[in-house]
């Protein structure tokens, strides 16, 4: 008669050494950055880049939100994602990023389904700023390996931080401290929408310690700088692309804020675009 089979006593230290390993799991490697150089983009880029935000901004509606004080007081409706006359702008943004992964492809169908049957849940199952921002700078011409097309902010701000330490000013754009630079139109503001009870993001060095992790972020395009207050636009501002007013300090840098200071994404960095500065008119040009 065989004797009943014994059970391995260390069977739950495996499982709980297996479970401990997965909750550990390696960190999200960051983006690659080419060995070879950034291409030079010319002057002309900054004023494109603001120029096409506008026209987003404009087929939204033109809404504005002021969130220069400690709450956001909202100046000018826009029109919401749902509205039928700018689906089609929010599906272009997902375009702009649609081959990142295969999953944003079934996203996109899936949204042309519920537009076919009037739903009034179109793109709200995935956050679609990041895809806005990614839409403005490919569609200005600029290459994904200068700037890293993407569905999550945190990616192409990883990408630049990585750039910029490969390549100083060669790069696209080199993400600063709110301390170290004015923003001026063409340039990305970056913040962070972590939701309590973690901490959020306190600067840019902070972020470069973590690189890889994911994160709530949002960024927004420059697009004025007016004494006072900064001018961006941005997209999945309350379902819509909208203009909004930051407070800036006296030396036109942004006022550092603390977490629930103010609403929205807390700023902590500013990406500076680094092109050329604009060539003087000629003297018989300024005659006109």
């Amino acid at each position: 008669m065989r004797g009943k089979t014994r059970g391995n006593p260390f069977l739950p230290v495996i499982l709980l050494a297996l479970l401990l390993a997965a909750c550990a799991a390696p960190r999200p490697p960051a983006p690659e950055v080419p060995l070879e150089p950034p291409v030079a983009y010319p002057a002309e880029l900054r004023e494109r880049l603001v120029t096409l935000a506008l026209q987003e901004w404009q087929a939204f509606g033109a809404g504005v939100t002021d969130r220069s004080g400690t709450e956001s007081v909202e100046l000018r409706p826009a029109l919401p994602q749902e509205d039928p006359r700018v689906f089609h702008l929010v599906q272009g943004y997902w375009n702009a990023v649609r081959e990142e992964r295969p999953e944003w492809e079934d996203h996109v169908a899936a949204q042309r389904a519920l537009r076919r049957q009037g739903s009034g849940e179109v793109w709200r199952s995935q956050p679609w700023s990041a895809a806005f921002v990614s839409y403005l700078l490919r569609s200005a011409g600029v290459d994904r390996a200068d700037f890293a097309w993407s569905a999550a902010h945190r990616v192409y701000l990883d990408h630049a931080i990585l750039a910029s330490q490969r390549w100083g000013e060669l790069a696209l754009y080199t993400p600063l401290e709110l301390e170290a630079h004015a923003p001026r139109p063409g340039d990305l503001v970056c913040g962070d929408r972590t939701r309590a009870p973690e901490p959020r993001l306190p600067s840019l060095a902070a972020r470069a310690a973590e690189l890889g992790t994911p994160r709530g972020m949002h960024c927004d395009l420059v697009v004025a700088s007016e004494p006072g207050r900064l001018v961006l636009v941005g997209g999945n501002l309350g379902n819509a692309v909208r203009m909004i007013y930051l407070p800036l300090e006296a030396d036109g840098r942004l006022r550092r804020r603390a977490p629930g200071e103010a609403p929205g994404a807390t700023p902590f960095a500013v990406l500076r675009l680094n092109v050329p500065e604009p060539s003087p008119p000629l003297l018989s040009e300024r005659a006109k």
